[in-house]
C-alpha cells in the first residue's frame, strides 16, 4: 500500500464573516476546508499513488495574534501558509496588521520552502509585506463574478493554457496600486480587469519544483523534490510558485456573496446600485473549484497523467 501523504496548511484567519454567513456556511476555517477538500476530491489519481490528506490548522491573527511556531516551521511541519480575506484594509497601521506583514516577510526569508498564499486581503497584505503599495480603489467596488484577463504568465502559471480569462467571485474595494519589487523586478502579474490592475501576483522559486517541507523535514531551501513522479510533460507550472496572491475569492459561492452584499448595503458600505450589480454577477459561472485545484497543484497535488502528459481520466 502506498503511504498516505499529509499536507499541512496554516490558515491565518484575518476576520470572521458576517453572522448571516457564519450561520449557513461557517467561519473561514470551514469555508476554506470545503473549497480545498472538494478540490482534492475532484483530482484524478493513479491507484499506485498514495492518498492525500489535508490538515488545515487555523490561527487567529487578529485578536489572539497567534502564528505557527518557528521550531515547527523549521522542522517542516507546515507546508503552506494561507492568509484569508478581511473587512479590514492592508494599508492600516494596526498592531495585528503590522505583525502579520512582518511575519510574512520573515517567513519567506527564514522558511523558504513554505508556500505563501493570500486571498483578497491576504493578497494585499502580501504586497504590503514585500514593499508594494495597497490603496482604496478609486474605480470602485468589484462584487460578484468578474472575468479577469490573463497575462501570458497567468496563462502559464495558473494553468489556463490558451484561455484568456479567469472568472472569480469578488468582494473588494481595496487594490494593489504598485506590485512589490523582488530581486530588482516586480512580482509577476497574472491577471487584471478594467478596474483592478493586479488580480493575481506571484513570486517564483529559482528551480522548477522544490519539495514541500513535510517531505524533506525542513523549511530550508532544497532545490529539487527527489520523490517527485516523473512525467515527460514535467510538473505543473504552479509548482514553481513560492508566493501566490489572488484578489478574488475562490472559496465564495453566489450565496455567500449575496449575503455579504445584503449586509454591506444595509450598513451603507455599498450602494443599492452596487448591490443590484452584485446580485446579477454573483450568479455567473466562476472558477472557484478550478482555483482550489490550482492551489493544491502548487502544493504538489496534481492530477494523474499518462506518459504523454495527458490526464488519464
Amino acid at each position: 500500500m502506498p503511504a498516505k501523504r499529509v499536507v499541512t496548511i496554516a490558515l491565518l484567519v484575518a476576520d470572521t464573516p458576517v453572522p448571516a454567513v457564519v450561520e449557513t456556511w461557517g467561519e473561514y476555517p470551514k469555508i476554506f476546508s470545503t473549497l480545498l477538500k472538494d478540490a482534492l476530491a475532484s483530482i484524478p489519481r493513479h491507484h499506485w499513488q498514495g492518498s492525500v490528506e489535508l490538515d488545515i490548522r487555523p490561527f487567529d491573527v487578529v485578536k489572539a495574534m497567534k502564528y505557527p511556531e518557528d521550531g515547527q516551521l523549521a522542522d517542516g511541519l507546515y507546508d503552506a501558509v494561507l492568509i484569508t480575506g478581511s473587512a479590514s484594509s492592508a494599508y492600516l497601521d494596526l498592531e495585528w496588521t503590522n505583525k502579520l506583514s512582518d511575519f510574512i516577510l520573515r517567513l519567506a526569508d527564514e522558511h523558504p520552502l513554505v508556500r505563501i498564499i493570500g486571498i483578497c486581503y491576504g493578497h494585499q497584505i502580501i504586497a504590503r509585506a514585500f514593499g508594494g503599495k495597497v490603496s482604496l480603489n478609486e474605480a470602485g467596488w468589484e462584487v460578484g463574478t468578474y472575468a479577469c484577463t490573463l497575462t501570458e504568465e497567468g496563462q502559464e502559471f495558473l494553468g489556463y493554457g490558451p484561455e484568456l480569462e479567469m472568472a472569480v467571485q469578488q468582494f473588494h474595494r481595496d487594490t494593489i496600486e504598485l506590485p512589490p519589487p523582488f530581486q530588482g523586478a516586480e512580482f509577476l502579474n497574472f491577471a487584471y480587469t478594467d478596474k483592478t490592475k493586479h488580480h493575481a501576483i506571484g513570486m517564483c522559486y529559482p528551480t522548477e519544483a522544490p519539495p514541500l517541507p513535510s517531505s524533506v523535514g525542513t523549511s530550508a531551501f532544497v532545490a529539487f523534490d527527489m520523490d517527485d513522479a516523473a512525467y515527460s510533460s514535467g510538473p505543473h507550472p504552479a509548482r514553481k510558485l513560492h508566493v501566490l496572491g489572488l484578489q478574488g475569492h475562490p472559496e465564495f459561492d453566489a450565496g455567500i456573496v449575496k449575503t455579504i452584499a445584503a449586509v454591506r448595503t444595509e450598513m451603507g458600505v455599498i450602494t443599492p446600485a452596487d448591490m443590484e450589480e452584485a446580485l446579477e454577477r454573483a450568479d455567473r459561472p466562476h472558477d472557484g473549484r478550478r482555483l482550489g485545484v490550482l492551489l493544491l497543484a502548487m502544493l504538489g497535488i496534481e492530477a494523474a497523467k499518462d506518459e504523454s502528459g495527458g490526464t488519464t481520466f
